[in-house]
């Protein structure tokens, strides 16, 4: 996969480099903020090789792609989509009119998402160190421990410093003067002068004592006072004096704001995050782990997931550990992989048991939960409540056996021994068993609750329970034709060299190597679309089948050059209809591969997909058969 190409053609469809104000991304999800989300076109996006969907959510343009989507950031960042850019007014009237609780949430998502990973490095070493000792691999007295100790503490002692870049980011406002304010708050020296216990003053004023390092709150707020200051200095200085004069008035104005009152201010609402943390599981004890693991599938599905994450950070950087986020969150993604697992086993729809398998897999083993909750249990809908119930009965579970997370990696089964406590050898049993509750309920409850299996839309959709039993009688399936749209030889969809057509993400089909650059209409229909670049088509037939013929791979790039259509959007046409004619020589000469997927873009409305066993096709004949 070219993730260049895929970045470029994310950014073409989104309303240009200009439209994007600044990106993060997160485990599966590319996050975006547009100056104008009507400019970008979702269908457009969503066909882009290496997107699975899109999604609306925190005020935010989401794409979720996968495990790859540090990919396509770095490559974003390589074209200079990302550089710092003044918003433009539209953007900032937008933002304005958001409410303050919403637009503080978006503050800290935004700063939150990007220093993720280096938090997760940084817990899967203390995870280690753990465990290394249990093991009787490393005595905790060597000097490798301490290194490795100190190593593990490198994001979390400098929490506010990567805090501060990504806020300054978010804020649009200048980094290295955001790193500076926040390192001033963490400077050795200053941290020894609150150690000392002696009052300390800044130009007669107290400063309060703080425990900066491991705070997240303070920098983020400063990077906002930073943004207001850096304006204001800027208006009032002589344009001579500028590039010496603005710098140390920003600095001196803003690092006594944050000693004076941001810092102290985001230091006692840090330690009342920690103090209503205590107070919850004091007051609700188990059941509060319960209910966090309930909402968590929610929290996920609008991408606010990562509220919680500062919370854990504080718990594990004050107490060594976490005992509710990441224990609730460990039954809440193993319960997407087990109801997606029902659904595998129980659907008679061989797409939607492909999928299921694999986004089931995905989440049960990486705790990856995006591509399950979007491509099986929220879409069949009832799995999803099987994946509520499941995660509110394994947080219990896990709450009442008092489980601890020595980490803020993904919870996954991989991931557990983050999950290990030195000195408490039943905590091996307890994390087993939290797994297992939430991988049972969520099978069990969605085999019981059943859902709806994607059938025809010439068939009336059936329930899977067993209603046969019952003696319902089941119609036989109605059988619809695509025939092909172009000459040439044929090839599984699997083996196509694009993986979002290989997948089966789009849906299920087969591929043609056209010898024959005329495309056909596979049926009588409507066209439903037609990209601007020509190179693909989308039809609906009279039956309400749904077919995409896509023309090579990446072809979109050439924005409709040896591409010409014959048809527009909303054009009926009767089969065998000629589409759109291409030069198969001329994309073959500039290096495309010209292999053409032909998909059923709604195949999990119907039973199977089926393509013919001939290795030769001509365009006319028999290419699916859809039950």
């Amino acid at each position: 996969m070219d993730w260049k190409k895929t970045a470029e053609q994310i950014v073409a469809h989104v309303g240009g480099k200009d439209n994007i104000l600044g990106a993060t991304y997160c485990t599966t999800r590319l996050r975006l903020a547009l100056s104008d989300e009507t400019l970008a076109n979702d269908e457009a996006v969503s066909e882009v090789p290496g997107v699975i969907s899109v999604v609306h959510a925190s005020g935010q343009y989401q794409i979720i792609i996968g495990n790859r989507v540090p990919k396509v950031y770095e490559a974003m960042q390589e074209m200079g989509v990302l550089e710092n850019k003044g918003q433009p007014a539209q953007a900032e009237e937008e933002k304005k009119k958001k409410p303050i609780p919403a637009r503080m949430m978006d503050a800290l998502l935004g700063s939150m998402t990007p220093v993720i990973p280096a938090i997760i490095g940084c817990a899967m070493m203390k995870v280690l160190l753990v465990l290394l000792p249990m093991l009787g691999i490393l005595a905790e007295e060597s000097s490798t421990y301490q290194v490795l100790n100190v190593i593990g503490d490198g994001s979390f002692y400098f929490l506010p410093i990567l805090v501060a870049a990504s806020a300054a980011r978010y804020f649009n406002t200048n980094i290295y003067l955001s790193i500076t304010i926040a390192g001033i708050l963490v400077h050795p020296t200053l941290q020894a002068m609150f150690t000392a216990g002696d009052p300390i003053s800044l130009f007669g004023v107290p400063v309060t004592a703080a425990n900066y390092p491991y705070s997240i709150l303070p920098a983020i707020v400063m990077a906002w006072v930073l943004s207001k200051v850096e304006k204001l200095v800027d208006r009032i200085t002589p344009a001579i004096t500028k590039t010496f004069l603005n710098p140390m008035l920003v600095v001196l104005i803003c690092a006594p704001i944050a000693l004076w009152a941001v810092g102290p201010a985001g230091a006692i609402a840090g330690e009342a995050i920690s103090g209503g943390l205590e107070w919850i599981q004091t007051n609700l004890g188990w059941l509060a782990v319960g209910i966090i693991g309930g909402i968590y599938p929610v929290l996920v599905l609008f991408g606010m997931h990562h509220v919680l994450t500062p919370i854990a950070i504080a718990s594990i950087s004050s107490l060594g550990f976490d005992s509710l986020v990441m224990v609730a969150q460990l039954g809440a993604n193993l319960a997407q992989g087990g109801a997606s697992m029902a659904v595998a086993l129980r659907s008679k729809n061989k797409n939607m048991r492909q999928t299921a398998a694999a986004a089931g897999f995905s989440a049960l083993v990486a705790g990856i939960t995006e591509p399950a909750m979007y491509g099986v249990t929220l879409r069949l809908k009832r799995p999803f409540i099987a994946v509520l119930i499941a995660s509110f009965a394994s947080g219990c579970f896990a709450g009442l056996m008092q489980l601890k997370s020595f980490s803020t990696a993904c919870p996954g089964l991989v991931t557990t021994i983050q999950y290990l406590e030195a000195g408490r050898p039943s905590s091996i049993l307890y994390i087993g068993l939290t797994c297992l509750i939430a991988v049972v309920v969520s099978f069990v409850l969605t085999f019981i609750l059943g859902f709806r299996d994607p059938q025809g839309s010439g068939e009336a959709a059936t329930t899977t329970k067993n209603t046969a039993s019952k003696g319902t009688q089941v119609e036989a399936p109605q059988r619809l034709v695509v025939n092909s749209p172009m000459t040439g030889k044929l090839m599984p969809l699997s083996q196509v060299s694009d993986e979002t057509f290989a997948s089966g993400v789009l849906g299920t089909g087969a591929a043609i190597i056209p010898t024959d650059g005329r495309v056909y209409a596979p049926f009588d229909g409507v066209v439903e679309t037609l990209m601007d670049s020509s190179h693909a088509v989308g039809l609906r037939s009279d039956d309400g089948l749904e077919v995409l013929v896509h023309v090579g791979r990446d072809t979109v790039a050439l924005n409709g050059k040896y591409f010409t259509p014959h048809v527009k959007v909303g054009d009926i046409v009767r089969k065998g209809q000629l589409l759109l004619t291409c030069d198969l020589s001329g994309l073959r000469a500039e290096g495309y591969d010209v292999t053409t997927p032909v998909i059923v873009t709604n195949s999990e409305e119907y039973l199977e997909v089926v393509p013919t066993k001939e290795i030769n096709i001509e365009h006319g004949a028999r290419l699916l058969t859809v039950l």
